[in-house]
């Protein structure tokens, strides 16, 4: 191979966090945007809690667009948390790999040759055990080399955004001193509430009671 034939061969890769204020809209407006820079969705996953809502989109891109799709995916944030890239340089292996599938393809022809004109049935068993051998080894860095193409060609991009929900202020996640005053103020309603119903609940006990102690006054006045 003739060093003129070869070009760096790099994966990109990298990925983007924020924050959305309308976050089906900022959905709707990603999967829309995908098509213009033929880039497509390969995998999702959404997320819901008490406090927030969330998606997390694994995007492939062809890497001369990966920084477009990036760049117009940040404008449309609220709030980006995080952006990041990364390039790995995968020339040596590309080309390796390349070499390899070469090699083992004219042994695999040097080998057909030899069986076309082989005779005897133990020559002919031998050639096609290290004829498999070689298809299996071919296939195999075939896959890989298919694999490294498509990183190469197309880029990764994971982008995660979320929404925060609503303030509510029976949520443990607020802490703050008028809210922490408020509550205190509602749990001693509850308890006292809670008092009352116990006492309103033990009425015979206070009315026996009650009979109970005017029946000693009445027997300590007869016997003075």
């Amino acid at each position: 191979m003739q060093s003129s034939d070869i070009s760096q061969k790099l994966i990109r890769s990298g990925g983007i966090n924020f924050q959305s204020e309308a976050l089906e809209k900022d959905y709707e407006q990603i999967k829309a945007m995908l098509a213009g820079f033929d880039a497509y969705l390969e995998n999702e996953n959404q997320n819901n809690d008490n406090y927030r809502k969330s998606y997390n989109l694994s995007i492939r891109v062809p890497s001369e667009k990966y920084d477009s799709l990036l760049n117009a995916i940040s404008k449309i944030a609220y709030r980006v948390e995080s952006k990041y890239s990364n390039v790995n340089d995968v020339t040596e292996r590309y080309y390796d790999l390349q070499s390899r599938i070469q090699n083992k393809k004219e042994l695999e022809k040097r080998y057909r040759e030899i069986l076309s004109k082989a005779n005897q049935v133990k020559d002919i068993l031998e050639i096609e055990r290290n004829l498999n051998e070689v298809r299996s080894d071919i296939e195999l860095m075939e896959g890989q080399f298919n694999y490294l193409s498509k990183q190469i060609q197309f880029s990764s991009l994971q982008v995660q955004f979320y929404e925060e929900l609503p303030y509510e202020l029976n949520s443990p996640k607020k802490k703050g001193f008028w809210v922490r005053i408020f509550n205190a103020l509602d749990n001693g309603w509850q308890l006292f509430l809670s008092v009352v119903v116990g006492l309103v609940t033990i009425w015979p006990f206070f009315l026996a009671g009650g009979i109970i102690f005017i029946l000693v006054m009445v027997l300590r006045k007869r016997n003075g």
